[in-house]
């Protein structure tokens, strides 16, 4: 492994930076060892990047021994920021959704103190006309018993953007997802005392990600920029970076945490040829 310097200027709060997900099969040989089992794959992760987004949990709430086992082979440093089940945001669409969301937080809450925030994914149909459905829901979260638990919401419909969407989320100090994503604007707001960025691209972008296939820089700077602009209106950041971006997460994460001020891990430099 190699590990690199910072290039840029260090924010002055704390900014962890992933990607979305850990069990890519196409990582193997490159990010992760070629004889590695699947079950291991996180704890080579943790040894490069210090946060990940939980993907598999937008699926189903995991069993209570996988949560276990992710928390005893990461270091006591990381973090994880689980995605919440698709049942709550997707198929109950936020309605009536207390036992499911309680018991995804307990569930959950095994990891300690290397939960995150928990990140509410929206459907891309979930409108303007739903806001009353997501005002009665916010005020839930604070009735499911766990102080430490924090969330993020991410909207997929251009109808919510607006000051009045992120007013409401203040209120609750629910982050806004600031997400660089092909249908909503490129914007980074404060309606949390932390910052939720997910650098996702397009959909389907790249055949196989195992190297960078694009390059995303300005991209990565004005991101980079926004969060040191606005590092004092915050307590942390989390940024987490889908394959579909460059076409391959690790690095893209890299890449980031570089202009951030971060030093780099490379888990096989010699296997990552760049373009650029």
């Amino acid at each position: 492994m190699e590990e690199s310097q910072a290039s840029g200027a260090p924010l002055k709060i704390p900014v962890r930076v992933g990607t979305m997900g850990w069990g890519y099969a196409d990582w193997a040989g490159v990010f992760y060892p070629e004889d590695a089992a699947p079950r291991d794959y996180i704890r080579f992760y943790a040894d490069i990047l210090d946060t990940v987004e939980i993907d598999s949990t937008f699926y189903a709430i995991p069993r209570e021994n996988q949560v276990k086992h992710w928390s005893k082979v990461t270091p006591d440093h990381f973090v994880f920021c689980p995605k919440v089940p698709r049942i709550v945001t997707h198929e109950l669409r936020l309605v009536d959704t207390t036992p499911e969301l309680t018991t995804f937080v307990r569930v959950m809450g095994l990891l300690g103190s290397k939960r995150g925030p928990m990140l509410l994914q929206m459907p891309p149909d979930f409108t303007r006309h739903e806001l009353p459905t997501l005002q009665a829901f916010l005020p839930t979260l604070k009735e499911l018993n766990d102080p430490t638990a924090r969330f993020a919401i991410e909207f997929r419909h251009r109808s919510m953007a607006g000051e009045d969407i992120a007013a409401l989320l203040a209120e609750h100090n629910v982050a806004l997802v600031a997400a660089d994503y092909p249908p909503m604007p490129k914007r980074l707001e404060r309606t949390a005392d932390f910052a939720y960025v997910r650098l996702i691209g397009r959909h389907g972008a790249f055949k196989e990600h195992q190297n960078l296939q694009a390059d995303r820089m300005e991209d990565l700077q004005r991101w980079a920029e926004a969060l040191r602009a606005q590092q004092d209106r915050f307590t942390a950041a989390y940024v987490f970076c889908n394959n579909d971006y460059e076409g391959y997460g690790p690095e893209t994460a890299n890449r980031f945490k570089k202009l951030c001020g971060l030093p780099t891990k490379s888990a096989s430099p010699a296997a990552q040829p760049t373009l650029f």
